[in-house]
């Protein structure tokens, strides 16, 4: 495994958590398409216990994955939420709903 393999999956959870933070649908789908191809990339790469340099940069990626994890948990848990309030405040449209329409709006 190469240390640019690892850099490039740390700079793909790096630009999916920006995309996240931004709410910007067209970005989150590209980045989170980025952050597919660099874990697969690294995914399919031996070696990663080769040298200590490495195994350190592999731990600075996991952090920036990490944080992209947990924002993808958190604004999915927030949309939840929104879901299930204005099913409580009368939208007369149970939350399941929101997520097969059935051919209504």
């Amino acid at each position: 495994m190469s240390i640019a393999l690892v850099d490039r999956l740390a700079e793909a959870g790096r630009a999916l958590a920006v995309a996240l933070d931004r709410n910007d649908i067209a970005a989150i789908e590209s980045a989170a398409a980025g952050f597919q191809a660099a874990t697969a990339a690294v995914g399919g790469a031996g070696g990663w216990r080769d040298t200590p340099e490495l195994k350190a940069r592999i731990r600075d990626a996991l952090a920036d994955v990490e944080a992209a994890r947990l924002r993808c948990a958190y604004y999915g848990d927030a949309a939840r939420r929104r879901l299930e309030k204005l099913a409580t405040i009368g939208a007369n449209v149970a939350a399941p709903i929101a997520y097969g329409r059935q051919g209504r709006i």
